[in-house]
């Protein structure tokens, strides 16, 4: 694999950014990517979504009745749910700025919240639109707003934390999975930090304060006393010294390194301090720095990844419903995270159910088993995914000969090849092949898809 198309696969979510980084080079990407005005607009779909606790409290009391009112709540739930995934891949595969949208990504594993808990779609909505808002900006300011997320209240049940009788869960996680990582606060930060929180809940836009249910009193973090709020308290802990550090890591392991080195997660995150959480500096030097180091790590593909690499490669008709609930299938369940942990990659993404499942994917495509196809659909019926109807088209710049043929898809798909894979690709595709004859694209998708299926392509 060459290194743009490497790049590509790093700082988006397939190849399809490789000509350009290799027509206007490396550092220019970058800058554009990370400059660029990246739109969002309120997708239609949303139109009749609660968006405030008069028309939240509105939808309850009606669910309240029962019958068919309750069955077609739920089923609204679950179309708007689908719709909200298929218009964040939309958006993935689509995208100008595919850089924007894997840091937006990345933060929307950070921050974790579930449609499935929050049952509110347009509250998730605005959470990734905070994101989309702040991901470049600085990070304190960005884990503010996470804070006062309805959806992130919902998520972690802060509304039901109040002066004597407080709940910790947005306090712990805004520590332990924000912030500054396990073995950095002891439970008394976490007890203190929850109080400041008491009171937080629902706002009409975002979360508000409620005067009654606060805690007025003293409240002791990080060796600091005072009648804190909850924006005090994050200013606090943006003076510990593990924060920079524990987010440098798991930008590391998002972008580049399943498992990051300590020496790298140590200069970035002094990188991140340096900056005053400035956000866009950081990943400039980090992405761009990381994306021309010659022993750049390896890390497994995640699913999202494996499947637009794909679609791309061969030219699909895009259907992102249908790609929602593969990627459900392959534990990659958009907004549907399985913990407030968010996704752990690495391992995850490739045990050997999901290994099995990719293989059947790809076979699938390529195999172009119309019966199958027109199964598949009606038994998705439901989801209104619609026609299933795949016609993969792969296109190869020099075509001339096997030998030719081979090394460009090597070469696009893979890091490195062996003695037993150049065996078998001579096999799939035989020296005399003939590009003119009738089923020569046949025989070239069929290198793709002995290529698509090897551990080597699970790969960045």
């Amino acid at each position: 694999m060459n290194l743009d198309h490497l790049n590509a696969l790093r700082l988006g979510f397939s190849t399809q950014s490789a000509t350009e980084i290799q027509s206007k080079g490396l550092d220019k990407f970058i800058h554009r990517q990370l400059n660029a005005k990246n739109l969002l607009k309120e997708p239609a779909f949303l139109a009749n979504s609660p968006r405030s606790l008069v028309e939240l409290r509105a939808l309850r009391q009606s669910a309240q009745k029962g019958g068919k009112q309750v069955e077609r709540i739920a089923k609204d739930l679950i179309k708007t749910s689908l719709d909200w995934k298929a218009f964040l891949l939309e958006r993935y595969d689509q995208t100008d700025f595919p850089l924007r949208e894997k840091i937006n990504l990345f933060f929307q594993n950070h921050f974790v919240v579930t449609l499935q808990s929050v049952k509110v779609p347009y509250w998730i909505f605005k959470h990734y639109e905070t994101i989309n808002t702040y991901s470049l900006g600085n990070y304190k300011t960005l884990v503010k707003e996470m804070v006062y997320s309805n959806a992130m209240i919902k998520y972690l049940d802060n509304q039901q934390n109040r002066k004597g009788k407080i709940n910790e869960n947005l306090g712990r996680e805004l520590l332990e999975l924000f912030t500054l990582g396990e073995g950095h606060y002891n439970e008394q930060d976490i007890k203190n930090t929850a109080r400041a929180l008491a009171g937080l809940t629902f706002g009409e836009d975002k979360g508000m304060y409620r005067r009654f249910l606060m805690d007025h009193s003293t409240k002791t973090v990080f060796g600091k006393s005072g009648n804190f709020r909850i924006d005090e308290v994050i200013e606090i802990i943006f003076e510990q010294p593990n924060t920079p550090y524990f987010l440098a890591e798991k930008v590391l392991k998002w972008f580049f390194y399943d498992t990051p080195p300590k020496d790298l997660v140590t200069k970035y995150g002094d990188v991140l301090a340096q900056q005053n959480f400035e956000l866009k500096p950081f990943f400039s030097i980090l992405f761009t720095e990381e994306c021309k180091n010659p022993k750049g790590g390896h890390q497994i593909k995640n699913p999202l990844t494996f499947f637009l690499q794909i679609h791309h490669d061969l030219n699909l008709s895009p259907n992102y419903k249908l790609l929602a609930i593969l990627l459900r299938n392959q534990a990659m369940d958009l907004y549907d995270q399985p913990n407030v942990k968010g996704w752990k990659g690495g391992k995850d993404w490739l045990t050997s159910q999901i290994y099995a499942d990719r293989n059947q994917v790809v076979d699938f495509i390529i195999d172009v088993n119309e019966q199958f196809q027109k199964v598949l659909s009606k038994r998705l019926e439901k989801f209104d995914v619609g026609t299933i109807s795949l016609k993969p088209k792969l296109e190869i710049h020099d075509a001339g000969s096997a030998k030719s043929i081979l090394a460009e898809l090597t070469g696009r798909m893979i890091f490195e090849t062996n003695e037993e894979m150049v065996a078998d690709l001579n096999q799939v595709l035989k020296y005399d092949f003939d590009p003119q004859a009738v089923n020569a694209q046949k025989s070239i998708l069929n290198v793709y898809q002995y290529l698509a299926k090897s551990p080597e392509f699970q790969i960045i």
